[in-house]
């Protein structure tokens, strides 16, 4: 049987994928409790934390990031909305292929994603995006045949280093371990670090720009706008504690004594702070209110709105879902698709790292190393909108589109109602098919028969008839078919009314003729002024129709001549 090996070639045992190996420590590198102090933001202490960062020494960097999302409300609010979005999304496994096999890996990782374990983990692999990756160790469930994570642990950043010398590797930061880094950059100390045990450890990176993972991390671009957000809201307050509350100017006469004058001082300070003054009877202060520039009284509101906005295109890529303005809705749906591009940008790296760190050591330690594995994604399915669906079925319903019920329930979230429930609704009925009413169209075609048309005798003297032409004898003969067709239908519709079907269809042969050239210009402009000019240009011939036309009106006029007949015959 095949032996799973990690990185450095060496078997891998269910003992090593066991236990607690990066956890926090009383003592050591890897505290629970944060003892670096973080102390005052300026410009120069963070460049030097980035600087350490880069060579491989980030824990007071990491420390500051975390302080930096729980001292800014804003940046945390727009850092938790990626990470939420992404946490509730669906989490389908699809199998490597159709074979049998294959199908029974991806029932088994799905198996395990139904437990909530990775659910539960995402939101804190995501914190790889402020910080450029994250760590989860995992505690595997070591049965024959049934390996799998049975829980996932999140590791703060703090107690890892990434590799100077790389800039990739990921390493656990170690006071067992002897310190292998040769050399040791300037002013870097020597810290034990050991490499991370294949298949334990989950380590998620979620770049927000092309480069090392040593250097990523969103906290880098935003930290300077955190910091000039701090400054700004210090100087706000001090603007509101001078500004906002009234001045108190206290004057006191020549002849106050000292104690006089310090009534007179704890009376003006005690009203609403240490914002008085106290100055002799007779003396002027001048107090310059600002109006506008500099000084005016929204500018700081203006400066942490706009660094809020800069933070928000960072972190969103867009405004429009956390600063509200005038005609804000009109661009609103422009907005919504940049988070929706950022929302599978990030669910593709986060199915990417659940596939490769978590179903692929889970399907080779349980079924043995394979050549393709089972696929976890994460992300909404490429749907259309509801609307659009049922347009679309109302649409092509009636041309023969089918659509399982089953589905349309499931997109709605609801249940087929069982057979004692309360429905709303009504199922459609088929209509009735009603008995054709009108002939077979060979019963309508004309046909050459040399009979004529019988006229009773009567004793009237009337002219003598002129002779038939071979057109007219052709429909007197269509005009006995039409008699006869009158008499074996059931519901002896008029013969007027069968000959101006017949009339109609053959009408419409010649009309057919003379839409196709119309339809083939309309289908092939390019706007209505190519539309004007080939209508123009057609040479439509009308003799067809007209043809049909004079024929319905020969027929029209024999059925007249009939009807007097039969009336003289039957008066005798």
């Amino acid at each position: 049987m095949a032996q799973l090996i990690n990185q450095y070639g060496q078997p891998i045992s269910a003992s090593d994928l066991t236990g607690d190996v990066a956890g926090a420590r009383m003592t050591g590198l890897r505290p629970a409790v944060v003892a670096t102090p973080i102390g005052e933001l300026t410009p120069a202490k963070i460049g030097a934390l980035m600087a350490q960062a880069d060579q491989g020494d980030s824990q007071a960097w990491q420390i500051l990031a975390e302080h930096i999302e729980r001292r800014d409300l804003h940046y945390l609010g727009v850092l938790n909305t990626r990470k939420r979005v992404v946490s509730q999304l669906p989490i389908t496994v699809t199998p490597a292929s159709d074979d049998p096999e294959h199908v029974k890996h991806a029932d088994f990782v799905r198996a395990w994603v139904e437990r909530g374990i990775l659910r539960r983990s995402l939101f804190d692999m995501m914190d790889a995006l402020a910080k450029g990756f994250s760590v989860h160790e995992m505690e595997w469930n070591c049965a024959a045949g049934n390996f799998y994570p049975q829980s996932m642990s999140f590791r703060p950043q703090r107690w890892f280093e990434v590799s100077y010398e790389d800039g990739e590797s990921v390493l656990i930061r170690d006071e067992n371990a002897t310190p292998a880094r040769s050399p040791i950059p300037d002013g870097i100390a020597q810290i034990g670090l050991t490499d991370m045990m294949a298949s334990k450890f989950v380590v998620h990176r979620h770049p927000s720009w092309s480069g090392l993972t040593i250097q990523s991390g969103l906290t880098r671009a935003c930290v300077w706008a955190v910091m000039f957000k701090l400054f700004t809201n210090r100087d706000w307050a001090l603007f509101v504690q001078n500004y906002g509350l009234p001045m108190r100017v206290g004057t006191y006469g020549p002849n106050a004594s000292e104690q006089d004058r310090n009534v007179l001082f704890r009376a003006i300070t005690d009203i609403a702070g240490n914002c008085a003054a106290m100055i002799p009877q007779g003396m002027l202060i001048d107090f310059k209110e600002p109006k506008n520039g500099a000084g005016a009284n929204d500018i700081h509101e203006r400066r942490m709105r706009f660094l809020n906005e800069e933070i928000s295109k960072g972190v969103l890529g867009q405004t429009g879902t956390t600063e509200s303005k005038a005609g804000a809705h009109a661009s609103g749906a422009v907005h919504k698709q940049v988070q929706d591009d950022i929302e599978r940008a990030d669910a593709l790296m986060l199915s990417h790292t659940a596939t490769t760190q978590c179903a692929a050591p889970m399907v080779a330690f349980s079924f043995g190393p394979q050549d393709k594995y089972p696929i976890i994604a994460i992300g909404r399915p490429d749907e259309p909108p509801l609307t659009e669906l049922v347009s679309a079925i109302q649409w092509a319903g009636p041309q023969g589109w089918m659509v399982r019920a089953q589905d349309l329930y499931d997109r709605f979230g609801l249940k087929p109602p069982e057979p004692d429930d309360i429905v709303v609704g009504t199922k459609a009925q088929p209509q009735p098919v009603e008995p054709p009413k009108t002939l077979p169209a060979e019963a309508l075609a004309p046909r050459a028969e040399p009979a004529r048309v019988p006229v009773p005798t009567v004793s009237t003297p009337r002219e003598p008839e002129p002779e038939h032409t071979a057109a007219h004898t052709a429909l007197s003969a269509r005009l006995r078919r039409l008699m006869r067709a009158h008499s074996q239908l059931p519901a002896n519709p008029s013969v007027m009314d069968l000959a101006v079907e017949g009339m109609a269809r053959d009408a419409q042969d010649a009309l057919n003729g003379m839409i196709d050239q119309a339809r083939h210009v309309v289908m092939h402009a390019t706007d209505m002024s190519d539309i004007a000019r080939g209508i123009a240009d057609l040479k439509l011939s009308d003799t067809a129709f007209a043809h049909a036309m004079a024929q319905g009106m020969m027929v029209a006029n024999l059925l007249g001549e009939f009807e007097v007949y039969e009336e003289m015959a039957a008066n005798g």
